[in-house]
């Protein structure tokens, strides 16, 4: 199957029409991958669900209500937020991310994507006790598999006024001054495997 393949089945099981540029940044995804390890994935159906599943359950829950700015802390490979920039033209992000290969590829990719202006990328840590990113405070902050969850909803609340937790189907309880506001569930289709994002607000 080719990645393009990959991407159609699954926009076809979430029911999303794909967006416009989602073939494209999995080909430059594949092209790293290939020579630094990018990502763990073995075959383009695992690399299309690592860059885009959580994407494409966001996009057609219709998460993001209107121009938003979002934090990816620990931003890795730039999903989910890269495929979600590239379907919504009103959003902005800046990507988080201290490790200087995967920093590297994140402004390669948003250059050959297209995203320079709506993208800012930070290479650096963000300290888990004073948490302090250029453009706070932001609408959405978000981080999968940086931080422990409970963590991360503590550090999330000092930067935006919504927090994302990406889980396998665990809610967390929030600290005081945060509620559980929506939560998105489905399973990897590969798999079977359960996933939830829970949107925390104040």
């Amino acid at each position: 199957m080719s990645g393009a393949d990959a991407i159609e089945r699954l926009c076809e099981e979430v029911g999303l029409t794909e967006p416009e540029g989602w073939a494209a940044y999995l080909d430059i995804a594949q092209a790293w991958d290939a020579r630094t390890d990018l990502t763990s994935a073995r075959t383009e159906t695992e690399l299309a669900e690592i860059l885009f599943l959580d994407a494409a359950q966001v996009i057609r829950g219709e998460w993001i209500e209107g121009p938003a700015s979002l934090v990816d802390v620990g931003a890795g490979v730039g999903a989910p937020t890269i495929p979600i920039l590239l379907a919504n033209a009103t959003l902005s992000a800046t990507l988080v991310e201290p490790r200087r290969i995967r920093s590297t590829f994140l402004r390669t990719a948003a250059g050959a994507l297209g995203l320079y202006g709506r993208n800012t990328v930070l290479e650096q840590k963000v300290d888990p006790e004073d948490p302090i990113v250029e453009g706070i405070p932001f609408g959405i902050a978000l981080s999968r598999a940086t931080f422990a969850p409970k963590d991360w909803l503590t550090i999330g609340a000092q930067l935006a006024d919504e927090v994302w937790v990406l889980t396998a189907g665990t809610v967390i309880d929030p600290p005081p001054g945060l509620v559980l506001a929506r939560r998105l569930d489905y399973e990897v289709p590969s798999s079977g495997a359960p996933r939830c994002i829970l949107g925390y607000r104040r």
